[in-house]
Formats: structure tokens, C-alpha cells, sequence
């Protein structure tokens, strides 16, 4: 399967880079800045329409207006770094509080890239920055850029990303708020136009050190965030703000600018292993097994002797899960557990006595899966503080972190053989963060644990999954390829729109990042006996929306209560998963509507030959399908399958679509080629999946598709001619792994098969 999955990763790398690239800067999203050399104002205009000013610089409670800082004078240059040569325009800024410069300041323009500008603020000398930051009330300690809240002729639009598993709250320029290492990436747009001119500002360098401020009521920036004590001599960051048009392609346009700059590849994580690529079983927070072997005591007495039951019951049903989670029951902690997996820091990461008797070694014996395994914060008096001494730690109340994170976690990923472990689960990182002093004082320490981590998993042959990160620590992770993926919702069962993925969706894939939904229970009935019985009134969405986001697909439930039909809805009968081509996201009509929170969700497969098939979601069932929600116009040559209905019509600027049982709408929204109507896959949730099929051409009288099945499938693949509007649809059965070409041809209507690979 391993060599399977690397296969289709390099058929797939096209893909990806082409839904990453962009295109030259439109003149309507291009920017130019205007600094004034003597007093530090500047403007910023988009498509030559002034949208951006700002004078505020700051460091501590000095700031530009108060007079505390003087600016001595600005100078020209020209530079290059990883987005390419540069144009700099640097201010020099002196106090009272040191000799010599306190900061400098300095503007980058891009030569090639005119939808970009750079901030960077540099200290040439150590600044006490907590004693300078006295009486200051705002949550940055130095500031620049600072903008000023009046943008143009009106109050634009806005939307920022707070709190763990970041989400995006809407705004106006006037009352963005900022949180703690959140507020970022924040989106300003114009929503009046059509074509949604729009800028993304975000840290570009050291971003756990960044912070940005909005509790002034004239102003709004970035800088060192002023937990921070010291800044060193010679410390510089980052910040860029970047241009696009559309929400959704400007995201990606800023994506793949920071990307270029932290220089990490864009590649198709999709199908990186049978972790990302192919159906997993999860014992997650909110699932049956999660700090719960259920009441059944002929299944077993503990974890060890349960999961092997239920193992064994997944063959029997003949449902493929390729990988295993193990979340935090399995390790010793120094304290209890709520119900929802809050407590005490983990002592050892290593097997309760109680959990698995036998061990690590042996249930992965018997298993022979790849795991996902969680963990949480170090205990302030961890066995790796007694047993590896050279290795020193910061410690606070309630936990630690390894003052050399590289040398750390290079040891520590040395610890697993043999247990399978594929993908480390960071979680409760808003958590360690929180109360861990000096990832708050230290102004490098938030980047280098991260750094730590992601080397020592990549070193290791493993991935990362970073679970209740603040919006700072998923942007940290822009520069480490082990971060594969990131929770882009809460818990489980445990949350409202727990399922909504499409809003954060946008901020992690543009970096490259899937967005995985948590685990979730594939069936309706009641799961009595577990840690969360339910019932789950929207398994369908569930599923769907876990299929949908291009991550993993982690069913929950306990044993004898999985919904077999509703798990292979998604996959292959391997279990490899049947994604789009990229994770479902807010579609921009949304933020043309005025409601950048609204559930309409896009994405597509893009299939060699017939081309766009794209994928809708509206979570009120009630409305029609607009033609703008899939980017098409309302005379596109398309037709429009309603996925639980299968009523099938000509696209129109609003398609009615009857809901389905959960009271959603899904529906693909396909081309008309020569007279066709390609329908695809019968029965799964991405029925245009290029895993499954790698090209589709038409001619008048004739489809063909080209359909790679694997052995023990049997296949429907359906197609309609516009003339009769009804789905044909074609048996085909696959004993050896091959592609087939599957032809529609008329008239009369004819089937053809033949082996092509």
C-alpha cells in the first residue's frame, strides 16, 4: 500500500502545484506604497484605490505620536530574499530610553511581484522590552505596521482567525479586534465589487513571536508581543501583507508567497501514506473508546483485549481501515482526566500496565497498522527531566518544555520502535502554551519547541498533527513539512458546527495544510456503553464533511454499531479514500453576500479531458443552488446531479435542489460535453474523484472513461445524454488492480470495456 500511495503522490504533484499556482498580479489587486521620509506616514493603495495609511510606531509605551520615539532619518536600498529583489525604504528610529537606534523600520517592494509588500522591524540593540512596555495596554510590545482604522471612502470588510482551532470571526476594519496569537491572518476585502479585491496580512517570520494589536480604538498592527521581556540585539521579523482577487484565490495567492518564503515545498499530502490517504479508525474525544471500553464485559476487560475484538470485528464486516488512533487513555499522566481529556501532563509517553498489559510492541504485533498517537504538555516532573540530565527544561507550574526542543525530540522520536507510530498528535497546544512561562517571555522560545517538534517527527519518518493550536502556531507551521495536517474543528460531540469545516479551511490549506474534521460516529443509533452514546442525528453530514475536507476519515463507533455502507461511501474497497482535488472551502459568494460565516461550501475534481466537476454543500436545504456558489455564470454549458435526490437539470442562475433526509443540500455540478452529462461513480460522495478516474472524453456519439478500480471492486459508472436527461448507468468489475475504459456510445446506447493499464 506504502508503494501504492508514493505512486499516486507523483501522478498527483502536478495537481497540487497547478491548484497552488498563480498567476501574474492583476493591475486591479496590485499595490503601491507611498512612505513620506519625513514623518513615516505612509499610504497603501489597491488597484489605485487608497486603502491603507498608517504613522503609528512603537516600541514599549514609546510610540511615533507621543514623540517618545523620534525618527532620525530613512534611507533607500535594495536587497534580495526567497520572495525575490527588493526595493527598501528603512527609517531609523531613536529614545530617550537608549543611545543610538532603537529600531529600524523598513519597507520591501517587490520587483516581480506586485502584489506583496514586507515589514520588517529590526533592533540593533537589546530593548528591556518589559520594562519599557509599562503602562502600555496593548497586547503588541513593539508596533509596526500600524494602520489606521479608516480605510478609503467607507468601512471595509474583514475577517480574522481566533482561538484554538482557529475560526474565522467577521469584521470591519473599525472593530477587528485582535486575541491572544490570534487575529491572523486578517483579511480585508471589498465586497461591493464583484470581483472581490482583497489583502491578507499576516507575520511572516518568527510568527509565535508576533502579536497582533487591536485594542486601540484609531489604530490597529503588529509586533513582538509584550509578554515578551527581552529583545535580543540584532532581532528582526517579518510581516507581509499580500494581495488577491477573490477570497478564495487571494487566500492562496498569500499561501504560496509565505510558502516560497519559509521554503516549504507544496506537495499533495492527500495520499502521503495510509495515515492521510486511506480510512482510519479513531478513538478521539466524543468517540465510543475514548476513556471507555464500553459495559460489554465478554468484549474484554481492558483496552488491549477490547481493540483486538474490535479489530477483528472491522475484517469481518470487511471495512479496510488502513491505520489506527490511539488518543491519551494509553499513557500515564500526573493527574486525573475531566471528561472531555483535560488534566494532568504526561510523565511518560509509554503504555499504561492497565491499558495494554503486554505493551506498545505487542498490540502493534497484533494490529499491524500505522497509529496516530496523542500526546499533550510534559510534566513538570517527567521520567525524561530524571533519565536524560543533559538535556535542561523550563518549568512552571503545571508543565514544561525541553529548553533545547532539536535535541529533545531527536531523542525522544528514537523511543517507538516498534509501536507503529506514524503520525504525532500535538495536542493541547493552546494549553502548553498558556501555561508555560517561557514560551510566552522568551521571544524565540513559541518557534523553536515548534521547530523542535517538526524536525525530530520529520527525522524520524513521521508526520505531525497539531490539535487546539492558536492561528500563530498553525502559521509557525508554514515552515515545516512534518505538519501535515492540523484539527480544523472541536472536539467531537462536544461543540456546535463541530462539522463546519469550510471557513478554516481556508486559512490551512493555503499553507499547505490539511484541515481534518476529528473522528466521528458513522451511524445513527445510540452508542451505549461508550464515552459519548449520542445518537448522531447527522451522519451523513459527518461523513461527508471528513470526506469532503481531503484529510483523514475517522469513524468512531463501537463495535458492532458501524454503519459499513454509509464508511464505503467514501473510499475504494481498499480504503483508499475517494477525495477532491482540494479540501472544501467557503465559497466567495458568501462574502459577497455579507456573511463570511455562512455554511455554502465549494470545492472540485478537475478531470483530464472533460475538466471542472465541482462539489456543493449548503447546509440549509432550502436554498437553491446560485450559479456564482461554483464559480460559473448562469449560461455555463453544466448540469446539476442532486446527489440524494438524483434529480438531474440544466444549471440555471438558481437551480432549486430538494434536501436531502438531514435537511442539507449536496450536489455535483458537472460539464455537458458534445451532448454528455458525466455522472461518474455511483454511490460515493466524490463520484468525479481523479483517484478514481484519470480521464473522461467525449465526442458526439461516444463518452469514454478511463476508471482505475482495484480487485474485489464492482463498480457503477453513470453518464446522460442533455436530449433524455436520465442516468445510463455501467457495471464493471475489477479482479487486478488496472484502469479501464468504460464507453457510453449512442445510437442506441452502447457499453464498451476494455483494459487500457
Amino acid at each position: 500500500m506504502a508503494a501504492r500511495f508514493r505512486s499516486l503522490g507523483l501522478l498527483l504533484h502536478a495537481l497540487v502545484v497547478a491548484v497552488h499556482a498563480r498567476p501574474p498580479v492583476s493591475p486591479a489587486s496590485a499595490l503601491k506604497l507611498d512612505v513620506n521620509a519625513n514623518t513615516g506616514a505612509f499610504t497603501i493603495s489597491v488597484g489605485g484605490k487608497s486603502w491603507l495609511s498608517g504613522d503609528e510606531y512603537r516600541v514599549g509605551s514609546m510610540s511615533a505620536a507621543s514623540g517618545g520615539l523620534r525618527m532620525l532619518g530613512a534611507s533607500k536600498s535594495h536587497g534580495t530574499d526567497p520572495l525575490g529583489p527588493y526595493t527598501a525604504t528603512t527609517l531609523d528610529w531613536v529614545s530617550n530610553a537608549m543611545p543610538g537606534t532603537t529600531m529600524y523600520t523598513t519597507f520591501r517592494e517587490y520587483e516581480q511581484d506586485a502584489g506583496i509588500i514586507v515589514f520588517e522591524q529590526l533592533f540593533p540593540q537589546e530593548v528591556d522590552l518589559k520594562s519599557l512596555n509599562k503602562g502600555s495596554p496593548l497586547s503588541a510590545g513593539t508596533v509596526f505596521p500600524g494602520f489606521s482604522r479608516k480605510t478609503g471612502d467607507r468601512d471595509l470588510p474583514c475577517f480574522a482567525y481566533h482561538g484554538v482551532f482557529p475560526k474565522l470571526e467577521s469584521c470591519t476594519v473599525s472593530t477587528y479586534t485582535s486575541s491572544k496569537l490570534g487575529g491572523l491572518p486578517l483579511v480585508i476585502y471589498d465586497d461591493k465589487d464583484e470581483d472581490l479585491p482583497m489583502v491578507v496580512m499576516s507575520p511572516l517570520s518568527s510568527p509565535m513571536a508576533q502579536q497582533m494589536t487591536g485594542e486601540n480604538r484609531f489604530f490597529f498592527g503588529a509586533g513582538v508581543k509584550a509578554t515578551v521581556e527581552i529583545i535580543p540585539a540584532g532581532w528582526s521579523q517579518l510581516f507581509i501583507v499580500s494581495s488577491g482577487m477573490g477570497i478564495n484565490a487571494g487566500m492562496m495567492d498569500w499561501g504560496e508567497r509565505v510558502l516560497k518564503f519559509t521554503g516549504r515545498p507544496i506537495v499533495d499530502n492527500r495520499y502521503k501514506d495510509d495515515v492521510h490517504g486511506a480510512i482510519g479508525f479513531w478513538t478521539d474525544n466524543g468517540g465510543f473508546y475514548h476513556y471507555s471500553i464500553g459495559a460489554n464485559k465478554s468484549v474484554g476487560n481492558n483496552y488491549e483485549e477490547v481493540l483486538l475484538k474490535v479489530k477483528a470485528y472491522h475484517d469481518e464486516l470487511g471495512v479496510p481501515f488502513k491505520h489506527w488512533q490511539f488518543d491519551s487513555w494509553f499513557y500515564p499522566k500526573d493527574g486525573g482526566v475531566t471528561p472531555g481529556g483535560s488534566g494532568g501532563a504526561v510523565t511518560n509517553w509509554t503504555s499504561l500496565p492497565d491499558v495494554f498489559p503486554h505493551g506498545m510492541e505487542y498490540i502493534q504485533s497484533k494490529l499491524k497498522l500505522p497509529i496516530v498517537m496523542h500526546n499533550r504538555q510534559w510534566s513538570t516532573h517527567s521520567d525524561y527531566m530524571k533519565n536524560w540530565p543533559d538535556i535542561e527544561w523550563y518549568i512552571s507550574k503545571e508543565a514544561a518544555v525541553p529548553k533545547d526542543p532539536v535535541k529533545f525530540f531527536q531523542r525522544f522520536f528514537t523511543q517507538q520502535v516498534g509501536w507503529g507510530l506514524a503520525m504525532y498528535e500535538q495536542d493541547w497546544m493552546n494549553k502548553e502554551y498558556d501555561i508555560v512561562d517561557a514560551l510566552q517571555t522568551n521571544i524565540s522560545m513559541g518557534d523553536l519547541w515548534l521547530f523542535g517538534m517538526a524536525s525530530g517527527a520529520e527525522g524520524s519518518d513521521r508526520t505531525v498533527q497539531y490539535c487546539m493550536p492558536y492561528p500563530s502556531e498553525i502559521l509557525s507551521a508554514s515552515a515545516y513539512p512534518a505538519v501535515t495536517n492540523a484539527r480544523a474543528t472541536n472536539d467531537y460531540f462536544h461543540a456546535i458546527d463541530q462539522w463546519a469545516v469550510g471557513s478554516t479551511s481556508l486559512f490551512y490549506w493555503a499553507l499547505n495544510i490539511l484541515p481534518f474534521k476529528d473522528g466521528f460516529y458513522s451511524s445513527s443509533n445510540k452508542q451505549v456503553g461508550g464515552q459519548t452514546e449520542g445518537p448522531e442525528m447527522n451522519p451523513d453530514r459527518e461523513t461527508l464533511m471528513a470526506t469532503l475536507s481531503c484529510a483523514m476519515v475517522g469513524p468512531m463507533d463501537g463495535i458492532y454499531l458501524l454503519n459499513v455502507s454509509r464508511i464505503m461511501a467514501t473510499c475504494r474497497k481498499d480504503g483508499v479514500i475517494l477525495k477532491p482535488d482540494k479540501p472544501i472551502t467557503t465559497t466567495d459568494q458568501c462574502f459577497r453576500d455579507g456573511d463570511a460565516n455562512c455554511k455554502v461550501y465549494h470545492t472540485f475534481s478537475d478531470v483530464s479531458g472533460l475538466g471542472r466537476v465541482h462539489y456543493y454543500f449548503n447546509n440549509d436545504g432550502s436554498e437553491p443552488l446560485r450559479s456564482e456558489e461554483v464559480y460559473l455564470k448562469a449560461d455555463a454549458d453544466y448540469a446539476v446531479y442532486n446527489w440524494y435526490t438524483r434529480d438531474l437539470t440544466i444549471l440555471q442562475a438558481s437551480t432549486p435542489l430538494r434536501a436531502g433526509y438531514e435537511g442539507h443540500n449536496y450536489a455535483m455540478v458537472t460539464p455537458i460535453q458534445n451532448g454528455w452529462i458525466f455522472l461518474g461513480e455511483a454511490g460515493v460522495y466524490v463520484p468525479a474523484s481523479t483517484t478514481r478516474f484519470t480521464a473522461v472524453a467525449t465526442t458526439d456519439d461516444r463518452l469514454t472513461a478511463h476508471v482505475h478500480g482495484v480487485p474485489g471492486e464492482r463498480l457503477r459508472i453513470c453518464a446522460a445524454r442533455v436530449a433524455s436527461m436520465r442516468a445510463s448507468c455501467l457495471e464493471v468489475s475489477f479482479d487486478v488492480e488496472v484502469t479501464k475504459a468504460v464507453s457510453f456510445s449512442v445510437p442506441p446506447l452502447q457499453e464498451h470495456i476494455v483494459i487500457v493499464t
